[in-house]
């Protein structure tokens, strides 16, 4: 990890697209500035854990989703073309 010390006022550069400028020192606390194109996403590291997160429960979510829509379909490999009666799909 590089470490940098900057006051109120000073920034750094990151690539050719990215500033981050010290806006506030208040206590414990640093208030940053960034300066970033719209295609770079920018979270704080709390959200961005969260938002992966979310992400994977989606992906799961509709993998589980295909592969019971699967089972239930008609003309899915297990119905093998047979229509499914109402209670047979609750009975599942």
């Amino acid at each position: 990890m590089l470490v940098l010390t900057r006051k109120k006022g000073q920034s750094l550069v990151i690539g050719r697209d990215i500033r981050v400028v010290v806006v506030e020192v208040s206590g414990d606390f640093v208030r940053l500035g960034i300066e970033a194109p719209p295609e770079v996403a920018v979270f704080r590291e709390e959200i961005y854990r969260d938002v992966q997160e979310e992400n994977l429960t989606a992906l799961v979510t509709r993998e589980l989703a295909a592969k019971l829509r699967a089972q239930v379909e008609p003309g899915s490999k297990q119905d093998q073309g047979r229509r499914w009666r109402r209670e047979e799909l609750y009975e599942r």
